[in-house]
């Protein structure tokens, strides 16, 4: 009987860390806290989503003026990793984030399952 609880509380344990491993990944982090030229990532991409539009030239976002900040909901089905790294890497490239390689890995990832 003993035997039977514990291996139920390993089960449970292990698959709640399946359902929220998105939480736990490393990119996570990145996506929040690196700050570029005009902050993090989420500036622009509010919780994955888009914040309006962006004016490079002010640095500003608006609901009307502006390049559209496209949402990144849905686009690891949308595009594969190796699209998705591209874009991370122009982004870092145009804004001026301060990221390692691994770190440019890790955010891809975390992209992906937005």
């Amino acid at each position: 009987m003993k035997n039977i609880f514990l291996f139920l509380a390993l089960f449970i344990l292990l698959l709640t860390n399946l359902c929220f491993a998105k939480d736990d990944l490393p990119g996570k982090q990145i996506f929040y806290t690196s700050k570029g030229k005009f902050g993090s990532c989420n500036y622009c991409h509010a919780n994955g989503t888009s914040a309006g539009r962006f004016d490079p030239a002010t640095g500003e976002i608006s609901e009307d003026e502006g390049r559209k900040i496209p949402s990144l909901k849905g686009i690891g089905k949308k595009k594969d990793l190796e699209q998705i790294q591209r874009s991370v890497e122009s982004m870092r490239k145009m804004f001026g984030f301060k990221l390692t390689n691994e770190q440019v890995k890790q955010l891809t990832d975390y992209v992906s399952t937005l």
